[in-house]
């Protein structure tokens, strides 16, 4: 892939954030036993970070996907595992689908705040008998009239 002088501002964005924000502090949130995810968050998402390829009507940047490998790539030199796989939970986990088929009003409650970096989303996938195996759940949704009735349990809560 050919990258544009628009993945490299991007790129430059997510560097410096990760080296001024987060590489210098690892340490220290380790040994105070911190895992500050609500205020990274907040500061990625001023940055947009959040929201790289959601629509820009919901706060997002409106970007292809090719956006958002590149700040993967730059969230993959911060020194902790933790906190880019949050990062990579939020954006690639908890919202596409809500940026995809939710209302107007589901993305406004949800998505917008979850761009912004104001709520952490998480996904419900694991069941008792079949873990994270998602053909083996057992949870069902059918439509019924404007809404869906789901049946079923989860565990193991992520993010």
């Amino acid at each position: 892939m050919i990258f544009t002088q628009e993945h490299e501002e991007l790129r430059r964005t997510v560097r410096s954030f990760v080296e001024r924000e987060i590489n210098p502090n690892v340490d220290q949130w380790e040994k105070d036993g911190r895992f500050p995810i609500h205020e990274i968050f907040r500061k990625a998402g001023e940055l947009g970070l959040l929201g790289i390829s959601k629509p820009e009507k919901f706060g997002g940047m409106g970007l292809d996907y090719s956006y958002s490998i590149v700040a993967a790539e730059e969230f993959g030199s911060i020194t902790c595992g933790g906190i880019p796989m949050a990062i990579g939970v939020q954006t690639d986990m908890c919202t596409p689908a809500l940026a995809r088929f939710g209302s107007d009003e589901l993305r406004e409650e949800f998505l917008r705040p979850a761009i912004a970096g104001e709520m952490v989303g998480c996904i419900g996938v694991s069941e008792v008998g079949a873990g994270s195996d998602v053909a083996g759940l057992k949870t069902t949704a059918r439509k019924d009239g404007d809404d869906y009735v789901i049946n079923g349990s989860k565990m193991w809560i992520t993010n």
